[in-house]
């Protein structure tokens, strides 16, 4: 069992791909990927989207070390226009906007909300027109933060921009499973017969991917390790 780990808990692996590409891979338990950095106390995990995989993340954590710190992590919609694919955002505060709760998340960047669903233009827009200092959108932060101050850790909210205040996408709240996992054939099936999505699409792929990088050597820089190559 390692003790005073920094544990990282992100959504999905992709998230995580650069910064964990040397690290060894744990067995996958209960839809929970995980890996522990090479040199240190330092463990990352993938869950899945939404609280019930961000709590199976922490339940796997908590089988194979003792946390001192969790950071929430992943990819994140700009509520603020001038936030682009791949900007950071390190939350000062997290608001869950199920039960109105707001939660401490130490850093300089402005509020993170935290929605039940993946948030769409339409969505995006609203939240930014009502909560004053919003800057993005996530699903799991506000769970890792309530984990976080329940067992005495530290925390921290790291984002990267993904999609823009802007960005017209298909909903994909319906290829969300009940356990937070992402239905990508049923999806890729559903937008075959929809050529006006595939460049809005591709174009997302390719913001995704530069955030995931973004993400990693924001992740690196915070805890001390030398950044993805």
């Amino acid at each position: 069992m390692m003790n005073d780990a920094i544990v990282i808990i992100a959504a999905m692996p992709g998230e995580l791909k650069p910064l964990v590409r040397s690290w060894a891979a744990l067995e996958t338990k209960d839809g929970v990927d995980g890996w522990q950095h090479p040199n240190g106390p330092i463990m990352a995990f993938a869950g899945g989207m939404g609280a019930n995989a961000a709590l199976r993340s922490f339940a796997r954590a908590r089988q194979v070390c003792e946390p001192m710190q969790l950071l929430s992590v992943g990819w994140a919609g700009a509520l603020r226009e001038e936030l682009a694919p791949g900007s950071i955002v390190r939350a000062s505060m997290v608001r869950d906007l199920n039960t109105g709760e707001m939660l401490p998340a130490n850093g300089p960047g402005g509020l993170l909300l935290t929605s039940t669903r993946v948030a769409v233009r339409e969505e995006k827009h609203r939240l930014a027109g009502t909560y004053d200092g919003a800057v993005a959108v996530d699903m799991e932060a506000s769970t890792v933060a309530r984990l976080a101050m329940a067992n005495g850790l530290g925390f921290r909210a790291i984002k990267a921009i993904s999609d823009t205040l802007d960005e017209e996408l298909p909903d994909m709240n319906p290829f969300v499973t009940a356990a937070g996992q992402f239905a990508t054939a049923r999806f890729i099936a559903h937008v075959a017969t929809k050529p006006q999505c595939w460049s809005s699409l591709a174009q997302f792929g390719k913001q995704a991917k530069l955030a995931a990088v973004n993400l990693c050597a924001a992740i690196a820089d915070d805890i001390g390790i030398e950044r993805p190559r």
